[in-house]
């Protein structure tokens, strides 16, 4: 295609090209640009549409023209200032919506990390450069799955920001148009990331952007903090790329099971899915605000009929209006959005008196009230719909302004029912001249392309053929279309006065368009109270859904020190078929015991166990009832999570490095009101420095950082912490085993695992005979044995106290050895003193050293 250079190509259908345009957009995360041609004669192509995965605005009508908008799209920039302190921006295209922050942050940009989890931005713009600094901001974002975008320096100046800002914010039409009252205006380096997120999207190039937007700040410390490993390790998100087509048909029950925002998704309109997933990333750490939702939960869950109600009634009665509010804002609508509108605001005098039959305080004060008051400032726009909007011909799918709203419209109304009844005259003068019978044998239609037009059937044709006074339109299998003098020439007037009426309609409708732009901000604070309302219906449905109806947390404010659940459970696995969970406690006390070490055999619920609790908690968070039988938890500041093996090859990570990397964020990110999760810390490096790293993290949280921990580990060393901090415990899972099989008991119980099952996990899929063996072998040799010979039966503690005992006999024979001057003794007298040593050491009769000289 084209002279020079010649480009290859391939050619699509409309709906390939949609298609194409969503893969690309939504699942693969690339930039589109489409070109066309300025004329037909020449090859000169020029850019009409652009988008990227944070900005899909240009794309709207395409992508969701059939279906809704689920997630929310955004794009952040970031600037390094100084040191470690960054300059933060974000713009969400679908909320309209600017936050800015300026943070000042660690060398693993673990604030960074929190923020972006919170966030979810699809890109971000940056400056170019290679230095160090903007080499490890780039990795970070790229390992967050970001689409990272480099844009010159210059960009990121603040020098026209006000200026835009003053065309892009919103402002009420009684408000003067001055940014200037913002605080975060004078936030200068934050600005200046504004203004090049700015200039990326070309906000200013469109002006239906203007007076659309919102301005506030970031804070990264208003919610819990998490990052994304948390959220993928806990399985709160499904996985990027998880869910395929296939999976979904094979066993769509799988995606929902797969993650606690499917567990919780019950949601019935587009708008509560956005937010469900915004809170699920934003838990709260306000007391009163987590038991308001609670309360309306709680309620909800106790009313089984309102529910009931509300989710096959009221709710599915609601269209998203944020999309709407956006059209009609920028006067870009039809006026079947302003009947979508009028359609929601009639319906939700029914959702309301439905809520008040639950008679609950929090339900009145937190949704009820407001609701209400923007249905008060609503009544002028259903008022004005309702006197302009032709609502009997809304069945019809017509969407038209009424004629008797309009004198010219009436009138215009009036010639085209003479015309209308001139056509039936002319009609029925047809079928009197053919031998049809009128509105049976010959039709009166209408379409685009012909307008009106005579319709006979296919074995009719004949009669018509004989009269001369008739012209064959065209001949389709529904029938022979015709017409004749009289009726083009009416068809011709009936056309040219439409054309007047659909112009003098538009007048109107843009009329309608701006006093319907005034009720922009009315609606999109609508659209979150509604939202709000299907997310609490969704978690009340969830706690009733589940095998074991959830229970409400009683929940104490932060740094009470107390986390206790009884009999915890994980929400996705015990969802699945044929599962039967085996529940278990967490307790957690600061005048006890903080950190736990878990050992035990694998695939017996270790990582089942800490995930569960971690999970559990975040739900408390976010308003949610929990899977345990009883709940009773301290608000944590904090979910941080280091769990799995998984490498970035594409990234330059290995599993250890990546592990490192989060532990070195969890390490710095921790308080001792947070709630830290460590999983099989370690692997990928040689045993000796991952159990000294391990062990190093485990007693730093346990003296310095003293947080809730649990640590799952295959290092038994490890559980020697609990010997000498009063803070730590040990906990283990357990397996019933025989020569060939492993049943693992699923139980978490107090103490320390007593053995290794690494040996039993081999046979059981599958491996050589032989191998095992000599596997077994070898074990015997570094775990010494013949020196468990008499003590292998033992409990943990004495039989580690009397090996740590026959370690110092041995120790101190071998520095007797030392220190003696053999080469001045005698063969006889060195015989004498090595007899003496070894009766000294059988004297002291310890079984370990026993065990040891019985070989």
């Amino acid at each position: 295609m084209g002279d020079q250079p010649k480009l290859s190509y391939v050619c699509l259908n409309k709906s390939q090209f949609e298609l194409f345009l969503r893969e690309l957009l939504l699942i693969r995360q690339y930039r589109v640009e489409v070109y066309t041609k300025a004329s037909p004669k020449n090859n000169d192509w020029h850019l009409e549409y652009k988008g990227s995965p944070g900005n899909l605005s240009q794309f709207e009508d395409i992508l969701f023209e059939n279906c809704n908008i689920e997630f929310s799209n955004s794009v952040m920039g970031v600037r390094i200032i100084q040191g470690k302190t960054l300059a933060i921006s974000c713009i969400n295209i679908t909320e309209a919506k600017f936050e800015v922050c300026e943070i000042s942050d660690t060398e693993c940009f673990s604030e960074l990390e929190a923020l972006i989890a919170q966030i979810g931005p699809k890109e971000c713009v940056m400056p170019v450069g290679d230095s160090p600094e903007l080499v490890s901001l780039k990795n970070v974002l790229e390992r967050n799955g970001i689409l990272v975008a480099k844009v010159k320096r210059s960009d990121f100046s603040d020098e026209d920001i006000i200026q835009d800002l003053n065309r892009l914010l919103y402002f009420h039409e009684d408000q003067q148009r001055n940014c200037s009252a913002f605080t975060e205006t004078n936030l200068k380096e934050a600005m200046g990331c504004l203004q090049a997120i700015i200039k990326f999207l070309n906000l200013t190039g469109d002006e239906r952007n203007f007076n659309q937007f919102k301005l506030s700040s970031l804070d990264a410390h208003r919610f819990v903090r998490l990052d994304n490993a948390a959220l993928y390790a806990l399985n709160v998100l499904p996985k990027p790329g998880s869910r395929t087509v296939e999976s979904s048909v094979i066993n769509p029950n799988a995606s929902k099971t797969s993650s606690l925002k499917g567990i919780l998704d019950n949601c019935v309109t587009a708008q509560g899915r956005r937010l469900l997933e915004q809170w699920i990333k934003q838990p709260l750490k306000d007391y009163n605000l987590i038991n308001d939702r609670l309360d309306v939960v709680e309620a909800l869950v106790k009313d089984p009929e309102t529910r009931t109600l509300l989710i096959k009634d009221c709710l599915p009665r609601l269209t998203d209006l944020m999309p709407l509010s956006r059209k009609i804002s920028c006067k870009r609508g039809k006026l079947q959005d302003c009947y979508r509108i009028y359609q929601t605001v009639t319906s939700i005098p029914i959702l309301l008196q439905t809520l008040r039959n639950t008679e609950n305080k929090c339900t009145k004060a937190m949704l009820i009230d407001p609701i209400s008051d923007i249905l008060m400032d609503l009544q002028n726009y259903q008022s004005m719909i309702e006197q302009t909007l032709d609502l009997e011909l809304v069945d019809r799918g017509e969407f038209l302004v009424k004629c008797s709203f309009d004198d010219d419209l009436n009138e215009l109304h009036i010639k085209k029912e003479k015309i209308g009844e001139k056509m039936q005259k002319v009609l029925r003068h047809a079928a009197t001249d053919l031998g049809f019978e009128e509105g049976k044998t010959i039709k009166l239609e209408c379409n685009d392309q012909h307008g009106y037009f005579f319709r006979v059937t296919l074995k009719e044709e004949q009669a018509l053929r004989r009269s001369k006074n008739y012209t064959i339109i065209d001949a389709i299998k529904g029938g022979v279309r015709f017409t004749n003098d009289k009726l083009t020439d009416l068809n011709r007037d009936y056309e040219i006065i439409k054309d007047e009426y659909m112009d003098r309609q538009k007048t109107v409708v843009a009329e309608i368009f701006e006093v319907a732009a005034g009720y922009a901000e009315s609606l999109r604070n609508l659209n979150v109270l509604l939202a709000t309302i299907d997310v609490l219906v969704s978690f009340a449905t969830a706690a009733v859904a589940a095998r074991i109806p959830y229970v409400r947390p009683k929940l104490l404010k932060e740094e009470s020190g107390v986390l206790s659940l009884k009999k915890v459970r994980h929400p996705c696995l015990e969802a699945q078929d044929h599962v039967s969970f085996i529940p278990n406690n967490a307790n957690f006390d600061q005048t006890d015991k903080l950190l736990y070490i878990i050992t035990g055999p694998n695939m017996c619920g270790k990582s089942t166990y800490i995930r569960s609790v971690g999970t559990c908690v975040l739900m408390a968070h976010i308003g949610s009832l929990v899977p345990c039988e009883e709940a009773t938890l301290s608000l944590v500041d904090g979910i941080l999570v280091r769990v799995g093996a998984d490498d970035s090859q594409l990234k330059g990570l290995s599993t250890f490095m990546l592990e490192m990397i989060e532990t070195s964020t969890i390490i710095e990110s921790a308080t001792k009101n947070s709630l830290v999760i460590i999983d099989e810390l370690g692997r990928g490096t040689s045993t000796y420095d991952g159990c000294g790293i391990a062990w190093a993290i485990a007693e730093h949280l346990a003296t310095q950082i003293k947080c809730f921990s649990l640590f799952a580990t295959h290092y038994h060393e490890i559980t020697r912490l609990a010997e000498m901090n009063s803070h730590v415990g040990n906990l283990h899972v357990t397996a019933v085993t025989t020569n060939n099989t492993i049943t693992p008991l699923y139980q978490v119980r107090e103490g320390e695992c007593d053995k290794s099952y690494g040996v039993h996990c081999a046979r059981m899929v599958g491996f050589p005979e032989d191998v095992i063996q000599d596997s077994i072998e070898y074990q015997k040799k570094l775990e010494h044995y013949n020196g468990m010979k008499f003590i292998s039966n033992f409990e943990q503690s004495l039989k580690r106290k009397i090996i740590e005992e026959g370690d110092a006999i041995v120790k101190n024979t071998i520095k007797k050895l030392k220190s003696m001057d053999i080469n001045n003794m005698s063969d006889s007298e060195l015989t004498k003193i090595l007899k003496d040593l070894k009766n000294d050491i059988e004297s002291g009769e310890n079984l370990f050293i026993k065990g040891l000289l019985s070989v």
